[in-house]
């Protein structure tokens, strides 16, 4: 079983994530330098990576959990305490997953990090797709148009170039592609993507879906592949009638 990496030398912190963890089946895997998580990672694959951000500065944090992020195809949260809360931008900037502060209860990050492996297992490669949807190298990449999607790093990328899209902002891509065609509610959105029921807010997918198109339209010839159905939700498809240009 792949580990989950704690990068803290606070013993306290070890113990009590530790407990609550193992209860739930996952090893945790106790780092004290964040030079040796690199090591690490360059040498197995790992579940996901728990980043206690006291153990290094601001920026040393920002410049190994980016290179990290490229090489981590699972969760990554930076715990920081709450003084720290204005930064976190800094963090998402850079495609981590979430940015937890102090004190939270252990309860509930198991709870986030058990929501965000279900969201990477959910839009893993083993899920099934349309037949227009080219796979190469080995079920690793799925290609749509001009852009290929890397589930191996978790990226899209268009001539081999990194478009930048957040965890989020991937797993919504994926669902499209994997519906190509067909007209999505936006609490279909929140349910399938995000895994709210209706109760959540659409301004949510409005507001991704406005930043995914972005960063297609800016790199890739995918542009206005993303079309809104007003009044419903989006669809994915080039062709498809029936819908605005916006």
């Amino acid at each position: 079983m792949q580990p989950l990496v704690l990068l803290s030398n606070k013993l306290s912190l070890f113990i009590e994530i530790n407990g609550y963890f193992n209860n739930q089946g996952w090893f945790i895997r106790n780092i004290t330098d964040p030079k040796e998580v690199e090591k690490l990672v360059d040498k197995e694959e790992i579940a996901g990576l728990l980043w206690d951000y006291t153990i290094t500065d601001m920026d040393q944090s920002l410049k190994i959990l980016k290179s990290l992020r490229s090489k981590i195809s699972g969760p990554i949260i930076v715990l920081a305490p709450s003084k720290e809360k204005a930064r976190r931008s800094l963090f998402y900037n850079i495609n981590i997953d979430s940015f937890v502060t102090k004190p939270f209860e252990f309860p509930e990050l198991v709870a986030k990090v058990k929501q965000l492996f279900w969201v990477y297992d959910r839009f893993s490669i083993t899920k099934e797709v349309p037949d227009e949807v080219e796979r190469t190298h080995e079920n690793e990449t799925i290609k749509y148009n001009d852009i290929v999607i890397d589930f191996k790093h978790y990226r899209v990328t268009h001539n081999g170039f990194d478009i930048g899209l957040t965890p989020k902002e991937f797993s919504l891509f994926w669902y499209l592609v994997q519906h190509r065609g067909k007209v999505l509610s936006r609490d279909q959105l929140l349910e399938g993507v995000w895994g709210y029921d209706s109760n959540g807010s659409s301004r949510t997918v409005d507001i991704h879906i406005s930043h995914l198109r972005d960063k297609l339209a800016e790199r890739s010839k995918s542009t206005n592949c993303i079309k809104t159905v007003r009044g419903f939700g989006y669809v994915l498809d080039n062709k498809y009638p029936l819908v605005s240009e916006n």
